[in-house]
């Protein structure tokens, strides 16, 4: 049994709550003659916190609750799984304790739930040690959620740490949840209106498609994702313009949105909206702080949009090899990549490196520099500006930070994998850097105990075997692996 820090009899909240909590009614009750709210959003917060990202993930849903003050249109409700050396804190849900519970949050308070027969393990008189890095932990929050809490409308929030590749590391278990492993095992019926992430390099073409009704799991209708590596948003401030008109917190202000009318479109608009100007006013409070945020971004995506994105990269690349003899078309895209002629290297989210692995290109900003590249063929030149064109369309809206010039809201803040394949890649010893790419894959792959490959993205279009390039994926291919009898480095034949 997980260590329960407190050293308390473990009781049902109800009698929790009235020994550690200041004593509150779930909903304030409405003033004489208020118009009834019904509930218009379900807020489901997952918090894979078996790490260190803890602390952070308190003080995140302590904001959250905060701003929403128990306005009766937003229910609130959270995983969490605790990890003993991460945190003491014992006032967010009235104790303290390790291991994975279920909450009701409140403005004060927090109900602790039972998980009935969608989630049987989180019981109100016993511990469990759940592994928040199984997919199927967040496939039974989603249906415990859903059939618990209906609403018209329900949004996922998922707190952790992410690669770009997989997601919501566990210390106890030794693994994290691959990107499509995630979607495979959660499965169509438990999709959900919108899908913000509170996570690392997560806003990728490849993750959009992947989670949108596209590739057949998992879908939301409008993604939220920070593309780069950094700090939380200020959420507090986001959900502060979140409330019914009739709720008190409304009150004096002319710019809530109203979550009976609120779309899955508006909620994304509002985080960059609100996101951006939090970056912002913490920047201007610190010179250091200006420094440390200077590259950040934060971006939404329609997903019934990504499709069109998807087949018209996919026709870019188809062009690129047709033109490609002797390497012509290749050499120009890495150019364009790389940079040089006093051309900075194209706007990335992974550092600025393109040769261990995980790099992470604008796509919008490698389509504006291949557009009018007359080093590129007539053909390829055409579907860059058709696939700029789809970006502009799937990107709701975007910010980012000073420190990627040539920024353009609504159109950058989404990534493409494009590494420098050949480059020799330092973590290997010199060893080839698409060695460290073979995550990205329509087969499986295994990496840190998670499945990180099978993406649609690179299986969608492809034909194996067949000598010719289809898709994005199988151009890389082309370019970087070893063509033997085998696949090469992933399996793969082109």
């Amino acid at each position: 049994m997980p260590l329960h820090r407190s050293h308390a009899l473990v009781l049902p909240f109800s009698l929790l709550a009235a020994t550690a909590i200041a004593q509150q009614p779930a909903t304030p009750p409405a003033a004489p003659n208020a118009p009834a709210v019904a509930r218009a959003w379900t807020l489901l917060i997952y918090g894979a916190t078996d790490n260190d990202a803890e602390g952070d993930f308190l003080r995140f849903l302590n904001d959250l609750r905060a701003a929403i003050a128990d306005d009766p249109a937003l229910e609130l409700v959270t995983f969490v799984d605790r990890h003993a050396a991460h945190s003491n804190d014992a006032a967010t849900f009235g104790e303290d304790f390790t291991g994975g519970r279920l909450y009701r949050m409140h403005a004060t308070s927090a109900e602790r739930l039972a998980g009935g027969d969608e989630f049987p393990a989180c019981a109100l008189d016993a511990e469990f040690e759940p592994d928040s890095a199984d997919p199927e932990t967040l496939r039974q929050f989603l249906a415990f959620g859903q059939a618990r809490f209906p609403a018209p409308r329900t949004a996922l929030l998922i707190y952790g740490h992410a690669s770009g590749v997989s997601l919501c590391p566990d210390e106890q278990s030794r693994r994290s949840i691959g990107i499509p492993e995630l979607a495979q095992a959660v499965g169509n019926g438990h999709s959900v209106d919108w899908v913000a992430l509170e996570l690392c390099n997560m806003g990728g073409a490849e993750i959009a498609y992947q989670w949108s009704a596209f590739a057949d799991g998992f879908a939301t209708e409008v993604l939220t994702a920070i593309p780069n590596a950094g700090p939380p948003l200020d959420w507090r401030r986001i959900f502060e313009r979140v409330h019914s008109p009739s709720h008190a917190a409304s009150a004096g202000r002319a710019d809530t949105l109203d979550p009976a009318t609120m779309s899955a479109i508006d909620f994304g608009r509002l985080v960059v909206e609100e996101g951006g100007k939090g970056r912002l006013a913490r920047a201007a409070r610190s010179p250091q702080a200006a420094e440390r945020l200077a590259h950040e971004a934060v971006a939404s995506y329609q997903l019934d949009r990504i499709g069109a994105v998807k087949r018209a990269v996919d026709a870019f690349a188809v062009a690129l090899a047709a033109d490609d003899a002797d390497g012509k078309s290749r050499r120009a895209l890495e150019a364009l990549r790389d940079g040089g002629d006093g051309q900075p290297s194209v706007m990335n989210y992974s550092a600025g490196r393109f040769d261990d692995g995980f790099a992470f290109v604008d796509l919008a900003a490698l389509l504006e520099r291949a557009a009018p590249c007359e080093s590129l063929g007539v053909a390829a030149r055409a579907a860059a500006r058709a696939a700029l064109a789809a970006v502009d369309d799937c990107v709701v809206d975007s910010f980012g930070m000073p420190g990627y010039a040539g920024f353009t809201a609504g159109r950058h803040g989404m990534f493409l994998h494009f590494p420098d394949g050949d480059a020799p890649a330092p973590r290997l010893g010199g060893g080839r850097s698409w060695s460290r790419s073979c995550w990205y894959s329509p087969r499986p792959a295994k990496d840190h105990e998670a499945n990180v490959g099978e993406w649609a993205w690179c299986r969608d279009g492809a034909i194996e075997g067949d000598g010719a390039v289809q898709n994005w994926f199988e151009l890389l291919d082309r370019w970087y692996d070893v063509a033997d009898a085998n696949g090469g480095l992933n399996g793969w034949r082109v």
